[in-house]
């Protein structure tokens, strides 16, 4: 039979340390990991932008797009998934507009600068 043993009640203050050391811990052990950079290819640098949203969602998609118009030079890649793949569709990315990028005009305009810097673009 085995002896039951009696453990004094753990506060709240105690358990709210060990909780806080716990997660500090937890923090530290994936410091290292922050800082490094990853080579691929020797130096090949550049961005992925994923385009995921749809017409329906017209700013997310152009705050992709005008992020990716922005990006650096370097080896940067578009890709549209999801529900980002019907603007590919001739005619869809003309049709969208956000209010808060009215400067930078519709879809079918920033796609057309992405290309023009030399950005690859891939549905």
């Amino acid at each position: 039979m085995p002896q039951q043993q009696e453990h004094a009640p753990l506060s709240r203050s105690d358990f709210l340390r060990l909780a806080a050391l716990g997660a500090g811990g937890l923090g530290l052990a994936a410091l290292p990991g922050c800082g490094s950079k990853t080579v691929v290819e020797g130096s090949r640098r550049g961005s992925v932008v994923a385009v995921t949203h749809g017409p329906q969602d017209a700013t997310r998609v152009m705050l992709a797009l005008v992020t990716a118009s922005r990006l650096p030079k370097g080896d940067n890649h578009v890709w549209f998934a999801i529900d980002g793949g019907e603007l590919c569709k001739k005619g869809e990315a003309e049709k969208v507009t956000s209010p808060l990028f009215a400067k930078q005009g519709n879809a079918a305009q920033v796609i057309d600068a992405i290309r023009a810097q030399g950005t690859a673009v891939h549905i």
